[in-house]
């Protein structure tokens, strides 16, 4: 007899008892106890240590990283659901606190990598222990090398935390107090930014343009402090790039990705080339929704939408049927996470919104979170973390140093998990417009990674750019934005949102920079991957496992190299990862010809 799914997680079974689990209190003192003796290690450890003394070390490192993170997102599962209990809040502030020291113990890693002779460090990386990360040192190596003397790199990690760090929170508490004035049930009031954005999803039009001129209007009269906010930010970032001596504002970005710069310009080129198929689509939107020309607040609402509602338990066979069909491995695995009560999903008051995959290293689980409603972009939601939850199953067996992947390819088993199920639902779907709805859901995401996204980019390296002659004001901002979003929709829109890098707090991370493009590689890249996975059938799960098992001891190119036999230096690759989106747009353009 089957196992009935159901629609809550089990976080009793990783720490029983949830917030009151000894366990988990237990874990919290033992990683507060093992911090204390690093720190103590650390500041004695030096240039006379053994080779063995030093292996230890880094071995004792990776455990403590695997227990915070495991920590940390087991905090962000029990915050999930229990959003105003202070004693988890209080539980989330102490993780937080064990992150922060941990950022810290690297710096202080860094520094002792960075006294290593080259004699020993050659000797180090030989040994077979050490093989297994190696990638991961000589990452950290490298870049200590590119950058100031370990102490003055302390200084500026310092200085950050009231600077740099300061005018991000700066933001978040501005984007906080933002209210914007609505009316409802003929009573007026003023909404959080988060409110407001539910409304631009409304499936009336007038209630979409009432909230889309407020907001527009709320932001004009803060652009100016927002403007401040943001030179402040991309000020500080060039600054310690000057002290560094770095002159290309990407270097970062590209390592942080672990891409080469001229890859990413030839996808960047390929997306160019490749455009004009999305004005097309926009203007044949504009159409069937019966308007002259789209606004900015018409283009993530469906021209098409589906009363079809879906039970939890279809979308649960939906997905682990179609996960069988690529892999017995692939399935089996999402069959367990139904059944072992791996996903939160019941629609109920007390829970945070959107959707994610935590990861427990120590228990070896996945916890996935959503609220699942019975639409059909719920089940794509569902398979999108599952995906992920895959890639963590992938990894699992890997040193600590080696699960860290890069944005660039964590989304590539989420947007290929994402892939089988959507374009599955798309040819089975039972209607016209039930494959309409779909093919839209596929078109306006493809078209978030293939054309805004990249936009985003051109107009932060413009931004950065002018920032390197002075600050900008908030109306030169606001103009670079302007000539984006007229490249991205060309001559399709009629009413723009020129505030629109305001409300994007990919913008004011201080933690990535270019923290946007990211998406888009990890997108094409994982198109790319389901292209092949189509021409080659049930040979290429197993290629597929080991790219992912190697996601986070190599570069996105050599990534390709091995496991593909692709040059993505090439824009052939690109071309091919942007068919998907071009393809649904020539059906839904053919689907539509009759209604306009």
């Amino acid at each position: 007899m089957e196992k009935v799914i159901g629609e809550n997680w089990s976080l009793d079974s990783l720490y029983a008892g949830g917030k009151e689990s000894s366990e988990l209190n237990g874990l919290i003192s033992q990683l507060k106890h093992d911090m204390k003796g690093f720190q103590e290690i650390v500041q004695t450890f030096d240039q006379f240590y053994s080779e063995k003394d030093l292996i230890d070390l880094l071995q004792q490192i990776q455990e403590f990283k695997q227990a915070s993170f495991e920590l940390d997102e087991f905090m962000v599962c029990l915050y999930a659901v229990n959003v105003d209990d202070p004693y988890v809040s209080k539980l989330v502030d102490e993780s937080a606190k064990l992150q922060a020291d941990y950022e810290s113990l690297k710096i202080d890693l860094d520094e002792i990598l960075a006294g290593i002779s080259e004699a020993k460090w050659k000797h180090l990386m030989n040994h077979d222990e050490v093989k297994e990360y190696q990638f991961y040192l000589e990452e950290r190596k490298q870049k200590m090398d590119d950058k100031l003397p370990i102490e003055m790199e302390k200084v500026i990690n310092k200085l950050s935390v009231n600077g740099f760090i300061g005018w991000e929170d700066y933001y978040e508490q501005m984007m906080g107090a933002l209210r914007f004035p609505v009316e409802k049930d003929g009573k007026k009031e003023e909404i959080s930014f988060g409110q407001a954005g539910r409304y631009l999803f409304s499936s009336d039009r007038s209630v979409r343009q009432n909230i889309a001129r407020n907001i527009v209007e709320v932001c004009e009269k803060q652009a100016e402090s927002f403007a401040t906010v943001l030179n402040r930010i991309n000020g500080f970032r060039l600054d310690v790039y000057k002290q560094r001596g770095w002159d290309n504002v990407l270097k970062e970005a590209m390592e942080e990705n672990r891409i080469n710069e001229q890859t990413v310009q030839t996808m960047v080129s390929a997306i160019n080339e490749n455009r004009e198929v999305a004005h097309i689509f926009f203007k044949r939107k504009a159409q069937v929704m019966e308007l002259e020309k789209l606004a900015w607040y018409d283009m993530e609402t469906p021209s098409f939408t589906s009363d079809k509602k879906i039970s939890y338990q279809e979308a649960a066979d939906i997905i682990i049927t179609q996960f069988y069909k690529f892999s017995d491995k692939l399935g089996k695995f999402a069959e367990n996470a139904f059944q072992e009560g791996w996903i939160e999903a019941e629609d109920r008051k007390g829970k945070t919104h959107g959707g994610f995959c935590a990861f427990m290293p120590l228990k070896k689980e996945s916890r996935i979170f959503l609220t699942f409603t019975g639409s059909y972009q719920d089940v794509v939601t569902i398979a999108h973390e599952l995906g992920h939850a895959y890639h963590n199953y992938i990894l699992q067996d890997e040193p600590a140093f080696t699960q860290e992947i890069s944005t660039s390819v964590a989304e590539t088993a989420s947007t290929f998990a994402e892939n089988l199920v959507l374009d599955a639902a798309i040819e089975h779907a039972s209607s016209e417009e039930d494959k309409l709805s779909l093919l839209e859901m596929k078109i306006l995401n493809g078209l978030k990674y293939q054309v805004t996204v990249p936009a985003m980019f051109e107009f932060e390296q413009k931004l950065y750019g002018q920032r390197m002659q002075g600050p900008l004001t908030a109306n030169e901002i606001s103009s670079l934005m302007e000539g984006m979003i007229k490249k991205i929709y060309g001559d399709a829109l009629d009413e723009n949102n020129k505030y629109l890098w305001m409300t994007i707090p990919h913008f004011f991370h201080t933690d990535l920079a270019f923290y946007n493009i990211p998406y888009t590689i990890g997108y094409l890249f994982s198109n790319g991957i389901y292209a092949m996975a189509k021409e080659q059938g049930k040979q290429f799960p197993e290629q597929y496992d080991a790219l992912l098992q190697s996601s986070g001891k190599m570069t996105v190119e050599d990534l390709a190299s091995r496991f593909l036999n692709k040059d993505i230096g090439e824009k052939e690759f690109w071309e091919a990862s942007l068919e998907p989106t071009i393809e649904a747009i020539n059906e839904y353009m053919k689907l539509t010809e009759k209604m306009v």
